[in-house]
This record gives C-alpha cells, sequence and structure tokens, in this order.
C-alpha cells in the first residue's frame, strides 16, 4: 500500500514537472520569447528540477518494470507512452544540469 502511494506522488511529480517545462514551451513556440523576461515561466520547472529529475527516474524505472512484465491489458500502450516521455525529460535534466555546471565552472 505504501509502495503504490509513493509510485503514485512520484507519477504526480512527474508528471507536473514535464508539464512545467512543456506548457512555457508551447507558449515560446507560438508567441515568440522576446526576452529574459518571458523566460521566467520556466522558473517552475528550474526549481522542480532536482525532486523533479528523481521522481521521473523513479516513474520511469515503474514504467520499464509494468513493460518488461508483459501482461497484454488494454492499458499496456500507456506504459510505452510514459517510458518514451520521461527517457526525454530524464536525459534533458541530466543536459540542464550539465550544462549549469560547465557553466559555473568555466565562467568565473
Amino acid at each position: 500500500m505504501l509502495r503504490r502511494v509513493g509510485l503514485a506522488i512520484s507519477y504526480f511529480i512527474a508528471i507536473v514537472y514535464f508539464f512545467s517545462i512543456l506548457l512555457p514551451s508551447v507558449y515560446c513556440l507560438r508567441h515568440g520569447c522576446k526576452g529574459p523576461g518571458e523566460l521566467d515561466a520556466f522558473m517552475p520547472a528550474f526549481m522542480l528540477t532536482p525532486l523533479g529529475a528523481i521522481a521521473t527516474a523513479f516513474s520511469l524505472h515503474n514504467a520499464v518494470r509494468q513493460i518488461r512484465k508483459k501482461q497484454s491489458s488494454s492499458w499496456s500502450w500507456v506504459f510505452w507512452l510514459l517510458a518514451i516521455i520521461f527517457s526525454i525529460v530524464i536525459l534533458a535534466a541530466i543536459a540542464f544540469i550539465a550544462l549549469m555546471i560547465y557553466e559555473t565552472a568555466v565562467h568565473r
């Protein structure tokens, strides 16, 4: 029971993290971000990066485990979609953290 609650919280945080990246990105693509002031819409995603990346990793691990079970249910396609989305978000978070480390180390 406690494990399922933990997974539900992990999925919730990962989905909120995904939408905090996706929605400002869609806005910038449609209207064009013209300056650093409009990039403030990404601040929730920056704030959630440590917790969001960890929750996304746990959610990705669970989705992969559900895929490996190979149960033929009508919901199996959902776990493939979640695994793809979560892996892209994890790679982007790792790239963002690496870029921040590079920028702070080089520009001293």
